[in-house]
């Protein structure tokens, strides 16, 4: 069964997430550059990072702050939306990277 990405809901999660909470986004940021300056930065591996330890808390914290009681977190962000979203965090970081923009 093929689903079809929700690439608004991920957009808004991306959103959400980068806005949140700065300590966690400024945490996975440093993680990131700390891998990228030592030359063993994996995009995959940081796609699975940022879904993990950012998007995932963010998903959890969205549905808190912004839904009605009872809805499940993982429904409103299943997790090729937070995928989605952590895959495109994660491309910005890393062209910001090649940059020199966090130096």
């Amino acid at each position: 069964m093929n689903r079809t990405i929700d690439t608004t809901a991920a957009d808004e999660l991306h959103l959400y997430a980068v806005n949140f909470d700065g300590e966690t986004y400024n945490t996975v940021l440093h993680t990131l550059l700390k891998k990228f300056k030592q030359g063993v930065y994996d995009h995959d591996r940081a796609i699975g990072y940022i879904s993990r330890y950012l998007m995932t808390p963010a998903a959890k914290q969205y549905v808190i702050d912004c839904c009605s009681k009872g809805t499940v977190w993982n429904d409103i962000f299943p997790k090729p939306e937070r995928d989605y979203a952590a895959e495109t965090l994660a491309e910005q970081l890393h062209s910001e990277f090649k940059l020199g923009a966090y130096e």
